[in-house]
């Protein structure tokens, strides 16, 4: 569907449903009892988990929850996809804990001045930013769980991982905050002079968010490039998107703009991956250069 009117509930009906402590703590209660999605429980069941001792209030309010966030089946009730959503969102602090902050730690050199490349995770998101001249070279949501469950010397890597898993999420063309499609959409430099990288624009179809990064970033997953990598010791699961600055050699120019066409060089040791990529960040054509 790509009408919002096709929408079975209103969000903003959907939203009031759970803003209630009774609901929710019956949320929690299903989501205690039922370790696998098709796992059901009793009405008494979820009644003594929730501590709702009235019946009559624990029925009204369990009914108000249903069929968005609960389901009623043979053998008693569990959660809908959207209900575990609900309690996961509440489980991973995003609406909760805002003074959660990591750092700042070295993660490299500036690609600008030369200075350090400082990561630091403040209000929900990982920022790669230079201690010197304050360039941002790489953001990313991030919910406060990961850094609340992992030890001390666990969480830059936790981050890091994180971040880069969503930025490959992203780059498959799927939204991190709504999980919608993206469209994608190469952007030519409008400075002749500007020594920066043309970006890929991704946006949003159903929430409109948009998200920008550098060219040579939107190829790391590309299976020659990624091949590259691994002969020359990297994983590229595990590969932050801010080494394409730090670790890779790149150079990246418009070599066509009717249609648009970009040559992307990837250098890491001695080889040299070229791509040409058009309008939309599709590879057209790709040759390993030793």
């Amino acid at each position: 569907m790509s009408d919002e009117d096709d929408r079975a509930t209103d969000p903003s009906e959907a939203f009031g449903l759970v803003a209630n402590e009774t609901r929710f703590s019956i949320l929690r209660a299903l989501w205690d009892l039922s370790e696998r999605r098709e796992r059901a429980a009793s009405f008494g069941a979820v009644r003594s988990e929730a501590g709702v001792r009235d019946s009559g209030q624990f029925n009204y309010h369990l009914d108000r929850l249903t069929p968005e966030f609960v389901r009623e089946v043979d053998e008693g009730y569990r959660l809908t996809e959207a209900g575990r959503r609900v309690v996961g969102a509440a489980v991973s602090g995003v609406y909760t804990d805002r003074d959660v902050t990591v750092g700042p730690e070295p993660v490299g050199e500036c690609p600008g001045c030369g200075g350090e490349l400082e990561l630091r995770y403040e209000d929900g998101y990982v920022l790669v930013e230079c201690g010197d001249c304050g360039r941002g070279v790489f953001d990313m949501s991030t919910p406060p769980v990961l850094v609340a469950e992992c030890d001390d010397g666990e969480v830059v890597d936790a981050l890091v991982r994180h971040a880069t898993a969503a930025f490959q999420r992203m780059n498959r063309g799927f939204c991190v905050y709504c999980d919608g499609p993206l469209d994608s959409v190469v952007e030519p430099l409008v400075d002749a002079d500007d020594d920066s990288d043309p970006v890929v624009e991704l946006s949003c179809r159903a929430c409109d968010r948009t998200f920008r990064w550098s060219v040579a970033a939107g190829v790391l997953d590309h299976p020659a490039v990624v091949a590259m990598l691994y002969e020359a010791g990297i994983d590229a699961r595990e590969f932050p998107v801010w080494g394409v600055f730090t670790r890779l050699d790149r150079d990246v120019r418009v070599t066509g703009e009717d249609p648009l066409r970009i040559e992307v060089s990837i250098g890491v040791d001695d080889a040299r991956m070229e791509l040409l990529v058009d309008g939309d960040l599709t590879v057209v054509d790709h040759e390993r250069v030793e």
